[in-house]
């Protein structure tokens, strides 16, 4: 199969492959294997490598007049085997592989190999060989990340002509491969098995590559950017610098750093340069930017300017004339818009409205303030939070030494635009699931001291607010009322049912203008609130969301107090003029108190406001074992390590700790490791925290991967931890490791260990990423001091674990429990309650989850109907007022029983294509056993899903006879042994449960990657991840439409809308689609997909459907994306990006317009873990679509 899939890859690659004129192509070459011997291939695999180059060998003509060959392995060094000589004949150079070639072993310094290969096999006289006839090839084999630079080597041997063909296995790096080979030639076979195979290819590649001309082709391929580096930057300079070349020379020498260090390309980052004093000058727009040889120039043509600061005048030119699209602006494509103030003295003009302006086009501002310049106006232009955005200098000469560290804030800006904020507003919503019942009231000021447009901004914070929460009259109920020097009461708390109608009449609002009188307006809340309150019987927890821009003219103090004694939650959010104590004398408490400079800085807060609503249920009755990983190295130092352990008190005193609660243990390390507690070996607060201040610091080198080693056993049971519940590593450095971190923190991770990585700015980030998986699991901080501000954020992570599915939304469940005299009370309790935990998880409603259950010993008996509750509390009470019957157990009888209950007539929505799932608990063998196979056949065969849980005496052949397979039953030893199936039996429930749909009609086109990195199995994979979305929605001619087209350098249209109109028909061509291969050209897809939106083609979009499109990709394009995915959007299509494996993350947002629509997963795998996550963001549109 792999042979017939890599003929194809190289029959449709030749085409691509920019040529030279075949009467003065090279037919051979001198060729050069350098062969990765480090750890990371292992001694059992190295003899897969060694095969591989025999085979490759004996391949070629070897002769002193065609081919020669030369051979050298590395690891953390180069090992030379034999060099380039016309008597080295072919079977010396295979008895050499056969008796010489051994496995050395060590770590993996790929850009050292280059550089010594270059100097050793590349340099120096040729044994009169001309280059242009026997071309210089490198081969290159490597498994894993480079431990060093790769890119400044391999361009160097490029530089000389030496072609590079890369290959890959095992954990090698995409980017690496990129990074050194020369164009297309370039290649990941993930196992080292497949290197022997892809063997019978290499004598093509090689002929390839040294026929290679560069520029022939060139166009069609789209820059590689490296690393986080894309982003539109523009640098706004006084260049009065206080008169003096000295200063000046500074600020330049800041400035050339920092351009130096950017991947400046015209695709990658594009850099403006504008000065300003009495009159602005831009020196570069962004689409001039695009060269780093002349942005340095111009930063050296710089000179001192006499005249006077007008910064304000200054930010609006650069909003109207620098971050414009017309001159280079790429901000409709995604890309982040950085503007950086460096300013010395204080601004001639206003600077809050001009600074306003800009940040409300999208646009973050950092600034530097050094000595003279006003902080007020600073903190006014900056972006919110003032810490991490505003940056203070005393003098010019301190730049240099700000650069490395100011540099660090602009790649973790690109990478929480690019990667994290969008995951962490996803786990926040996924968070605030458990906020089942809340009623929350908006307290919204209207005095005339607020604009129209910052009420605007007020609006919209709201609504953003309310849409992390599920709204419905029996979940989360929100009421508000607006006020000014009176009240008025917009909507009560009963009045919209939904958020559609919410967000309606929040957007509805108009201002009242007046005076501020914030105590009168509390005190006509409370009375809202008490009404509320009765109205669910005191049981629901109750919010109060106050947001004011000024100091209040009336007494607060006594209004705030009634709240509090009536347990309202008040939630103080102060924008420009607030008054800080008086915001916190209505929230009665520092943690429930926000403040803004601005409005639109309110976007920034929301996701801490709605944390703080959501944290209080989220980690109720948390069980977690929380191991600390301390960096106790010389780095840290004892003022530092100090801070360190105050950090780690104050997570356990935001934490539950107990024996049935939340577990911490702490190592800490530096070349050593030092255990300081188990998980079990403390139960209260005060014994963990007296166990902290005794820690001392180590004060020695840094080795994180063998600290990671260490710390794995402490997650088994024999170091204190249990089965069954969720392990957390919560590690915290400051410095870079100077041993491999990847494998074994993947180790950790694979065993269900989840890490959390802290780094202060010395810690090496692209280390933080590979240890913790993904950049949204790191925390990377400037200074020790900032470390509190992470806190909550990390005790929400624990409460709340990443999990797809984190709520069974649409299914209807029976449960048919053993009732029998086998189980005594205890028994039955645990049973109890391990039903009661899954309906916890559940979304009980009439359209969402319903819950039906009978209980059975030789009768079975009803409990009650699919029909019958509509909220989980009352499910939750009849359950836990249930007690066994006694007898004996007639397992088959109740099944057959139970059939009746799956039908309309009884609540179920079988009808209605909602899944059908009966989930039988027995502790015993069934008195009519001989009865099951067929009344549980009976029941599948009419689409009933049976999960069988086995406790004890149950017997393991009759729950596979009643589940039908192996993964759709679950045995225990013991009722206790319940929790530890839990998760298991929870994720079975999940899969087959659907996500609430309202959308009725759309347009949904499938664009489908087909390209040669796709293995033919993980191709059938993304098809039946196809046919699984699919059958989430309603397909019909008047309902959802689906098209199908696939892509690699070819472009395939393999059904159109409308084409099919049941769901059977449109599976069944999704599976029948076959791979076309090639190379990967999403820009000309994305260009040739646009006709299925046509209405001659079958799209509805001139009867306002909605139209959306799914790009599936497992690579980066080799074509330009981003203009051909904004005409789309400007039509009116919703673009959704779904990156597999190693993607380019800001190219999938360049596709889809926002990060919002933009998703990654690691494998082919997990796409079925995130198959509920696409189809809830097809059904939820984000409004219009980006442009």
């Amino acid at each position: 199969m792999l042979f017939s899939f890599i003929k194809s890859f190289f029959f449709l690659k030749k085409k691509k492959t920019p040529s030279c004129l075949t009467q003065t192509c090279p037919e051979f070459a001198d060729v050069v294997f350098l062969v990765d011997s480090s750890d990371h291939v292992g001694s059992k695999s190295f003899p897969f490598v060694r095969t591989f180059i025999s085979k490759t060998i004996n391949s070629l003509p070897v002769e002193a007049r065609k081919f020669r060959i030369a051979l050298a392995q590395y690891s953390d060094d180069l090992h030379q085997e034999f060099l380039l000589s016309p008597f080295m004949t072919k079977n010396a150079i295979l008895n050499h592989l056969k008796r010489n070639f051994t496995y050395m072993g060590g770590s993996l310094r790929i850009g050292n190999a280059l550089e010594k290969v270059h100097k050793t096999y590349f340099s120096g006289p040729m044994n009169g060989r001309d280059k242009n006839q026997f071309p210089q090839v490198l081969v290159v084999l490597t498994s894993a990340h480079s431990e060093d630079d790769v890119e400044g080597p391999a361009k160097a041997l490029q530089r000389d002509g030496v072609k590079i063909i890369t290959l890959g296995m095992q954990n090698a790096s995409e980017e690496n491969l990129k990074t050194m080979a020369t164009a297309q030639f370039h290649y990941n076979l993930r196992t080292v098995r497949d290197v022997g195979t892809f063997s019978t290819n290499m004598t093509s590649i090689i002929k390839e590559v040294a026929k290679y001309k560069a520029g022939a082709d060139d166009a069609d391929v789209e820059e590689v950017c490296h690393g986080t580096s894309v982003a539109d930057v523009v640098f706004l300079l006084d260049e009065y610098v206080n008169g003096t070349q000295e200063n000046l020379e500074h600020l330049k020498g800041f400035l050339e750093e920092s351009v130096s260090s950017f991947d400046v390309k015209e695709n990658c980052m594009r850099i403006g340069l504008v000065t300003y004093t009495d009159e602005t000058k831009v020196i570069h727009s962004l689409s001039t930017g695009t060269n780093k040889s002349e942005v340095l120039q111009e930063i050296q043509k710089l000179s001192p300017k006499a005249g006077r600061a007008y910064t304000g005048a200054a930010m609006t030119k650069v909003r109207k004339e620098v971050f414009s699209v017309q001159k280079g602006s790429r901000r409709m494509q995604g890309v982040p818009q950085i503007a950086i103030l460096v300013a010395h003295r204080p601004s001639e003009d206003n600077v809050s409205e001009a600074a306003l302006d800009l940040r409300r086009e999208g646009v973050t501002v950092f600034t530097v303030g050094l000595e003279g310049s006003d902080d007020t106006q600073l903190g006014q232009i900056s972006s919110h939070p003032p810490e991490k955005y505003l940056s203070k200098l005393k003098t010019f000469s301190e730049l240099a030494a700000h650069n490395q560290t100011f540099q660090k804030k602009l790649r973790g800006e690109i990478q929480h635009k690019v990667s994290v904020l969008s995951e962490q507003t996803e786990h926040l919503k996924a968070g605030c699931v458990e906020t089942e019942e809340a009623d929350i009231y908006l307290l919204i000021d209207g005095s005339g001291s607020i604009y129209p447009t910052d009420f605007q901004e007020m609006k919209a914070f709201l609504s953003e607010v309310i849409e992390m929460f599920t709204i419905a009259p029996y979940k989360v109920r929100v009421g508000a009322v607006q006020y000014s020097h009176i009240q008025e009461l917009e909507f009560e708390i009963n009045k919209y049912s939904n958020k559609n109608d919410l967000g309606k009449a929040i957007d509805n609002i108009w201002q009242l203008g007046g005076n501020t009188n914030t105590g009168a307006a509390l005190d006509f809340t409370l009375g809202l609130l008490q009404r509320a309150k009765t109205q669910r019987g005191n049981k629901v927890p109750c919010h109060l969301i106050v947001l004011t821009d000024g100091m209040s003219d009336d007494n607060v103090l006594e209004p705030a107090k009634k709240l509090k004694d009536e347990n309202i939650n008040v939630y103080a959010i102060g924008v420009k003029e607030a008054n800080r104590t008086q915001l916190l004398e209505i929230a009665g408490t520092e943690k429930r108190v926000y403040y803004v400079y601005n409005f639109d800085s309110l976007k920034d807060i929301k996701n801490q406001v709605v944390q703080g609503i959501c944290s209080k249920e989220a980690c109720k009755d948390v069980k977690a074992d929380v191991m600390f990983l301390v960096d106790s190295s010389r780095s840290i130092g004892l003022e530092n390590f100090g801070k360190m352990k105050t950090f780690m008190k104050n997570l356990v005193n935001k934490s539950q700790i107990g024996e049935d609660q939340v577990q911490v243990g702490i190592v800490q390390f530096s070349d050593v490791n030092k255990e300081e507690f188990q998980l079990n070996r403390y139960w209260t607060q005060h014994e963990i925290f007296d166990a902290i201040d005794r820690m001392s610091n180590i004060d020695r080198e840094t080795l994180t991967g063998s600290a990671l080693k260490f710390v794995s056993d402490y997650f088994h049971p024999s170091k204190g931890a249990r089965p069954g519940v969720r392990k957390f590593l919560i590690l915290i450095t400051d410095g870079e490791s100077q041993d491999p971190v990847k494998d074994p923190a993947m180790a950790l991770r694979q065993d269900g260990v989840i890490i959390y990585s802290v780094g202060v700015y010395g810690a090496n980030e692209t280390q933080l990423v590979e240890i913790s998986g993904k950049p949204e699991m790191i925390f990377y901080v400037e200074t020790f001091d900032i470390l509190k501000h992470i806190e909550d954020d990390l005790v929400f992570g624990i409460c709340n674990p990443r999990e797809e599915c984190k709520q069974i939304e649409v299914l209807d469940i029976v449960f048919v429990i053993d009732s029998s005299g086998s189980i005594d009370y205890n028994e039955y309790n645990i049973m109890k309650e391990f039903m009661i935990k899954l309906v916890k998880k559940a979304d009980v409603a009439k359209d969402r989850v319903r819950f039906g259950a009978l209980k059975y010993s030789y009768d079975p008996t009803i409990l009650f109907y699919l029909d019958e509750f509509d909220t989980r509390s009352k499910v939750i009470s009849l359950l836990q007022n249930d007690s066994p019957k006694g007898g004996d157990t007639y397992t088959a009888k109740a099944l057959a029983f139970s059939e009746h209950m799956f039908t309309e007539a009884r609540g179920s929505r079988i009808n209605q294509k909602v899944p059908q799932v009966l989930i039988v608990i027995t502790d015993g063998e069934s008195h009519d056993a001989n009865q099951l196979n067929a009344t549980a056949k009976a029941l599948r065969d009419k689409g009933i899903l049976i999960l069988a849980v086995g406790i004890a005496g149950a017997n393991t052949e009759e729950l596979l006879a009643m589940a039908g397979s192996t993964d759709k039953y679950f045995f225990v030893e013991t009722f206790g042994g319940l929790k530890g199936i839990f998760q298991n039996v929870s994720d079975s429930i999940c899969g087959p449960s659907k996500v609430e749909c309202k959308m009725e009609k759309a347009d949904l086109v499938f664009l489908l990657d087909g390209s040669n990195s796709i293995y033919p199995e993980n191709f059938k994979k993304m098809k039946d991840f196809l046919v699984s979305v699919v059958d989430d929605f309603d397909i019909g001619p008047s309902r959802v439409h689906i098209g199908l087209a696939q892509f690699s350098h070819v472009y395939r249209a393999e059904f159109f809308l409308g084409s099919f109109t049941s769901e059977g028909e449109v599976s069944t061509q999704i599976e029948m689609t076959q791979q076309v291969f090639g190379n990967t050209h999403i820009g000309a897809a994305l260009k040739q997909v646009e006709q299925y939106f046509r209405p001659e083609m079958g799209s509805r979009i001139n009867v306002g459907i909605q139209q959306v499109l799914l790009v599936l990709t497992d690579g980066q394009s080799q074509d330009e994306v981003a203009k051909a995915a904004e005409d789309l959007r400007r039509k009116g299509i919703d673009i959704y990006s779904l990156g597999i494996g190693d993607v380019d993350e800001q190219q999938l947002i360049q596709i889809s317009g926002t990060s919002d629509k933009k998703l990654t997963i690691d494998n082919f795998d997990e796409l079925k873990k995130i198959k509920k996550r696409i189809v809830r963001n097809i059904c939820t549109p984000h409004g219009r679509s980006s442009k």
